[in-house]
């Protein structure tokens, strides 16, 4: 499958924690860029396994990040002089907060078109953070940290083992593992992975646009 890079039009979601202003450069219509990325694919292309990987799901403000980012905000001290990976940034909403309330945090995600939007949101923002592109399901060398934190990122029937693999592969034996979700059919199968490997749950519920997003902490 070749790499599409794509062009889609964009809207500025801002939003303030703790006082700091958050401007995001969002994509302005979802079904809008499905519709071009499947335009600029060719037949064959939109019948490969890996074409879903190309949608840009990634460029959504979703409730998930927004409520990661909004959990890190008021908890500062789970940052502060720590090391930080994001998993699966998209915009990089949390990856932000973190790093501005002074964590050394490396945003990652596999999408191709993530880190223009990424290093854009960065600028847009005034904060500075590290981005590569990674893909979570393989090795790497990134080594561990201190803090892995990832939002909504349960939407497969494999990626309950997976993600929990993934997290506990990058944190630091005493690091932490923080996780949002919506509430998909999935958290459920993730949390008992968590638990299969001896790590026992915290979990806060916050409200981002009326819907309920769940916020999963793990000392490891």
């Amino acid at each position: 499958m070749r790499t599409i890079k794509m062009k889609y039009p964009t809207q500025i979601r801002q939003r303030t924690i703790n006082g700091k202003l958050y401007v995001m450069e969002a994509i302005r219509d979802l079904d809008e860029a499905i519709d071009l990325i499947c335009e600029a694919m060719t037949p064959e292309e939109q019948l490969d396994p890996f074409a879903e990987d190309l949608c840009p799901y990634f460029g959504i403000l979703w409730p998930a990040a927004e409520a990661l980012a909004q959990y890190i905000g008021e908890r500062p001290q789970l940052v502060k002089n720590k090391t930080v990976l994001e998993l699966g940034c998209g915009l990089g909403f949390p990856a932000l907060v973190a790093s501005h309330a002074g964590g050394k945090v490396l945003a990652t995600d596999f999408h191709p078109d993530v880190e223009e939007y990424f290093q854009r949101n960065c600028r847009h923002s005034s904060v500075q953070c590290d981005y590569m592109r990674l893909n979570w399901r393989e090795e790497s060398s990134v080594g561990q940290f201190d803090v892995v934190m990832g939002s909504d990122v349960l939407y497969e029937s494999k990626h309950p083992k997976e993600v929990a693999r993934g997290l506990i592969r990058y944190a630091r034996p005493g690091g932490k593992i923080i996780l949002s979700d919506p509430g998909r059919s999935y958290l459920q199968q993730f949390m008992n992975a968590m638990n299969d490997e001896g790590h026992k749950e915290e979990i806060v519920t916050l409200t981002i646009d009326q819907k309920e997003v769940f916020v999963i902490e793990y000392t490891v």
